[in-house]
């Protein structure tokens, strides 16, 4: 029986590409009209006016994402809002190909790749349901390019995403350190992966200190928010609808991945199940003591999503001359 070509990567990325500008322009609307929608302005107007004075002495909590308006300040998108959200749109059309770019790293057969990208575009809430102005897809994009990465390429990543917006990076690499460190075959590789993603988050911590110095930050923190706030003002936001906090994510991120637990259950590989309830723990709790619900759970799970994904993808899809899938 004549085998199947593979799918060219050109191929695959375009499709990444187009599923990417679906999303986010589904319904179609004209351009300006659709990004001065109010629930599209919602943090525009912040991180602009930020972008702008991004050089001069700050406080306000969101400073300590300095990559992505800084990016706007050089490429001149900090000139006018329109022009700022337009970079946004760009940075999150651009997941969906970048996921795509991923998946071809770690998972070899590009018909599995495919069904990867579907998976990921039905089942990823935020593609459909962002808000434009904060750093997430920037953040996202380098978090997803971190977790196809290994050594110094990983500890650049990780580094780039935490420049980007730091503290919901670090909750992102506690996520998905478990998975990503199971994807290594042997202890040496699992321990490079480990040191690797430490060093990216030290160095971009240390990297962000030195802005702060330079240009006279004092920065409100979220964890300053937190105290100010105490963990019973959260426990009250949560009891007041416990059905929408767990819902966030969306039904088919829910339906997916408890598909995925099951098929790994019974295949035995628990530890992946329990490196992947562990990443939605850490996923949760960013949520719970923030305000800004699929946001922030996008962000901290897409690493782990991504490692789960493809672990589950390899041992379904394996080629016959493949062994071992997933580690126990």
């Amino acid at each position: 029986m004549k085998a199947i070509p593979a799918i060219p990567k050109w191929l695959l990325l375009m499709c990444g590409l187009l599923f990417g500008a679906y999303q986010f322009f589904h319904p179609v609307q004209p351009i300006a009209a659709y990004l001065t929608l109010p629930h599209r302005v919602y943090l525009a107007d912040n991180y602009w006016a930020f972008s702008d004075a991004i050089f001069r002495p700050q406080d306000v909590a969101w400073a300590e994402s300095v990559l992505m308006p800084l990016l706007a300040k050089v490429l001149g998108a900090s000139s006018d809002r329109l022009a700022f959200q337009f970079l946004n749109v760009i940075l999150t059309v651009f997941i969906t190909p970048v996921f795509c770019l991923a998946l071809t790293k770690r998972v070899q057969n590009t018909r599995t790749v495919f069904i990867g990208l579907v998976i990921f575009v039905c089942t990823f809430k935020y593609l459909n349901d962002y808000v434009l102005g904060a750093p997430d897809p920037l953040t996202m994009i380098f978090i997803l390019l971190a977790a196809a990465s290994q050594g110094r390429l990983l500890a650049i990543y990780v580094c780039l995403a935490g420049l980007t917006h730091f503290s919901l990076t670090a909750f992102a690499i506690v996520a998905m350190a478990p998975l990503q460190i199971l994807a290594e075959s042997d202890s040496d590789g699992k321990r490079r992966q480990l040191k690797y993603m430490l060093l990216g988050l030290v160095a971009s911590k240390v990297l962000l200190l030195g802005w702060y110095w330079t240009f006279d930050y004092q920065l409100f923190s979220r964890w300053d928010f937190i105290k100010e706030k105490g963990f019973g003002h959260f426990w009250a936001l949560f009891f007041e609808n416990p059905k929408y906090f767990f819902y966030t994510p969306g039904r088919w991120f829910g339906v997916l991945g408890v598909l995925g637990l099951l098929y790994i259950t019974v295949m035995r590989r628990y530890s992946v199940a329990l490196g992947y309830c562990f990443a939605l723990c850490v996923a949760y709790s960013a949520m719970f003591i923030t305000l800004d619900g699929l946001r922030i759970f996008s962000v901290v799970i897409i690493g782990a999503y991504f490692n789960f994904l493809c672990l589950v993808l390899n041992c379904s899809f394996k080629n016959k001359h493949e062994s071992g899938c997933l580690p126990r």
